[in-house]
């Protein structure tokens, strides 16, 4: 049960992801549904940050269905704009992993709460059209590929080495994975 809730998690995070890129409101109907299933996967192999994150992730998606516009204006922003997003998502990620590290049996907690909480900044910044968000998405996609490996939860590992690559396409628009 537990390898079939990670594939089909994976194959509609993926698919929000694809649908993001190519600019498609319907983005966030799988932006709703692979999350959920893989909080449910994240909580079952005790990584109890994650699970938070993917209802973030939730509820940015329904944010997103419902602001969405049509229209897809990409806005960029200087350091300095980012500086306050990046040392409270650092703050809260060390205090969040402290917490459950203490006080959980959590695997990997200073690790799952950096994903989780640079996860909440970066997808604050991707469904607001901040094109950097890409940048937080490379480091996530990064440290998940090694928490999913440690985690022996291979197919989501693959899942994050193909957003890493989607990540870099969305930084550089590079165009690998848009639509044909």
């Amino acid at each position: 049960m537990n390898r079939l809730l990670e594939i089909l998690a994976v194959a509609f995070n993926l698919l929000y992801t694809i649908l993001y890129l190519n600019g498609s409101i319907w983005c966030y109907f799988f932006g709703v549904l692979g999350p959920l299933l893989l909080a449910i996967l994240c909580f079952r192999n005790k990584l109890y940050a994650e699970p938070v994150l993917q209802l973030f992730y939730i509820g940015f998606a329904i944010y997103g269905w419902f602001a969405g516009s049509g229209e897809w204006i990409i806005v960029h922003w200087s350091v300095q704009q980012h500086l306050p997003y990046l040392f409270s998502s650092i703050l809260i990620a060390m205090v969040a992993g402290y917490i459950l590290k203490k006080r959980t049996d959590a695997k990997l907690p200073f690790a799952d709460s950096v994903v989780t909480t640079f996860g909440i900044t970066g997808t604050w910044l991707m469904v607001n059209y901040v094109h950097e968000n890409w940048l937080y998405f490379i480091m996530i996609n990064s440290l998940s590929v090694i928490i999913y490996v440690r985690r022996r939860l291979f197919i989501g590992a693959a899942m994050f080495m193909l957003y890493l690559l989607m990540s870099i396409d969305g930084y550089f628009a590079l165009k690998m994975f848009y639509a044909w």
